[in-house]
């Protein structure tokens, strides 16, 4: 390396990277280590250009792999706990991203040119993210008590009574790559009247908490539709908007999307112009889209995602809690899986309201699934009416006469909760 180069890479050491490693650390949540090959990053002919391929190459990637993976508390720590070092060197002016970035025991490793291929930020995240994602864990020192990132960055939801001869309850969770404010409010009812003008007032939020917000209550209004339609045959008039369970259990649909396992894709009910179904039955769909628009979510605004995993019963988790549909089932068609969403005043009307039911229903989902406690528990019993307070570590919440408490350990896990008449231990 000769002089004139020496000077430009201490010149971005001086200039430019201070404020990409703070930025770095404030996405990351704590001073990530860094162990940067400065003499390595050189290729003669464009060290003019190093002010500009430096961060795109070796910096944003980083930077938006941190976001998608530190959407939550679980991954932060599970981040802070696996990964023991980043390495950026040029040991070959490699550019294929399979070779040129690798994550093995712990240490993150890009060792890629510091000039070819710049501006491919978004793959170089992406892959950055998908090792983090499938390597995390096993390099922690300590297991969190929460699940980690799935491979589309978000947490797991529960799968509906899937419309077969055999109905059957929510069982293991399906992943995707991460609800509005109080679930099931007035607010949510009205929007279920009007869901596209619903969306655009929503303070920003991440899927990952739009999803957790409306964990718990899914899962209890899924529940509920399984034992009633268990054993029962079904069939399903996507043009008149109706899915039949029996004789006589006739539910109102919105049609949310599909997916394709052999083209392992997501298309969104609003972007499939070929399906013919009428538009009455693509607003919950299209407030998705909406709701994507008015917080810059991506996944929703995009008419079709490629995904290794089927993501519907995420996005429908969401729906649900957004815009107040009662539950969503997944029907299988040729192929395809099509989710739709599920309007019933029966499951509605055998919601657990009572204090005993709510707290026994909650201590369950802690034994069945992976998910935030303290946060999901914040927001179904604000779904419930409740008037939530955080003490401290714990949570108070009142509804008239009844009273909740939640007891967490210092990571929010759940370690008892209560009500004015009975305690159920976690």
């Amino acid at each position: 390396m000769g002089l004139k180069e020496k000077r430009i890479i201490k010149a971005f050491q001086t200039e430019h990277y201070p404020a990409l490693e703070a930025e770095i650390n404030e996405v990351a949540g704590y001073a990530v280590p860094m162990d940067i090959k400065w003499d390595t990053l050189m290729e003669n002919r464009f060290s003019h250009i190093y002010h500009h391929t430096f961060p795109k190459i070796y910096f944003q990637p980083l930077i938006e792999a941190f976001k998608a993976i530190c959407v939550d508390e679980m991954g932060t720590e599970l981040l802070r706990a696996g990964l023991k070092n980043v390495v950026i060197v040029n040991e070959n002016n490699e550019h294929s991203l399979g070779k040129a970035i690798t994550f093995e025991d712990g240490v993150l490793k890009i060792n890629h040119s510091p000039v070819i291929n710049a501006d491919n930020i978004e793959d170089k995240a992406n892959r950055i993210i998908e090792l983090l994602e499938n390597k995390l864990e096993e390099f922690a020192e300590t297991t969190t008590d929460k699940a980690p990132a799935a491979e589309e960055p978000a947490p797991q939801a529960p799968v509906a009574a899937t419309p077969t001869t055999q109905a059957t309850a929510p069982e293991a969770p399906v992943t995707a790559t991460p609800a509005a404010e109080a679930l099931a409010s007035a607010e949510a009812t009205e929007a279920s009247q009007n869901q596209q003008e619903q969306a655009s007032p929503l303070p920003q939020v991440s899927m990952a908490e739009l999803y957790d917000r409306s964990f718990a209550l899914a899962c209890e209004k899924q529940e509920i539709f399984a034992r009633i339609v268990e054993g029962l045959d079904w069939s399903c008039d996507m043009l008149e908007g109706k899915l039949t369970y029996g004789d006589d259990k006739v539910f109102d649909i919105q049609v949310i999307g599909t997916y394709s396992e052999n083209e392992k894709s997501w298309l969104w009910a609003w972007a499939n112009n070929q399906s013919g179904i009428p538009e009455t039955f693509l607003q919950t769909s299209l407030a998705m889209r909406n709701l994507g628009t008015s917080h810059q979510l991506q996944d929703l605004t995009s008419p079709k995602l490629q995904t290794a995993t089927d993501p519907g019963a995420y996005y429908s988790v969401i729906a649900l809690g957004v815009f107040g549909d009662t539950c969503y089932v997944p029907l299988t068609f040729k192929g395809l899986k099509v989710y739709v969403t599920v309007r019933s005043k029966e499951v509605d009307g055998m919601a657990r309201n009572e204090p005993a039911l709510i707290c026994s229903h909650f201590t369950n989902l802690t034994a069945s699934y992976q998910f935030p406690h303290k946060y999901c528990l914040q927001y179904y019993l604000m779904a419930k009416g409740y008037q939530v307070e955080n003490c401290g570590n714990n949570i108070l919440a009142k509804k008239g006469k009844d009273q909740i408490l939640g007891i967490f350990d210092l990571k929010g896990k759940l370690m008892k909760i209560s009500n004015s008449k009975t305690a159920v231990q976690a």
